[in-house]
């Protein structure tokens, strides 16, 4: 996935974005819509349909948990968005400002060590600048202790 810094961006825009990015992994929509394309010709669609369909049934994200990594302008909208659709959701932000904190749903479980989100987490979603705090916050430690994909 490319990553941009763009502050003063389209909050809303970037959450959109990621619940997409989320929707498009857990349903394996992509691959949905190919395996229908290469069965254009298939005079047995309605059959082929029945015997397909198992392979793209993935996952609800409803009752998931969600760690946001960084509660400012995105990483807030997420996370309510995320509680709004029936995730459980982790945010972690040491430096959360008062006026981030008003912002952000009561359904939001603040998390005072990022270790937890890599280890209960389902999905994780990471909000904060390049710095030299934050270059390493993902790294070989970090994927060990994170749950295995479905």
């Amino acid at each position: 996935m490319v990553v941009f810094n763009t502050p003063g961006a389209n909050a809303n825009g970037v959450k959109e974005l990621v619940l997409a990015g989320m929707l498009l992994g857990a349903r394996d929509i992509v691959g949905g819509i190919q395996w229908c394309k290469e069965r254009t010709d298939d005079p047995e669609i309605a059959k082929s349909v029945e015997k397909g369909k198992k392979a793209f049934a993935g996952h609800e994200i409803k009752g998931k948990k969600l760690g946001v990594i960084g509660l400012g302008a995105i990483g807030a909208e997420v996370a309510n968005a995320a509680a709004a659709l029936g995730m459980e959701v982790y945010g972690y932000d040491p430096f959360i400002s008062v006026n981030a904190a008003w912002n952000l749903s009561r359904d939001v479980e603040h998390i005072t060590s990022v270790d937890t989100i890599y280890k209960e987490c389902d999905y994780i979603t990471v909000h904060v600048p390049l710095l030299d705090s934050t270059r390493e916050m993902i790294n070989e430690k970090s994927l060990d202790m994170m749950k295995d994909a479905w």
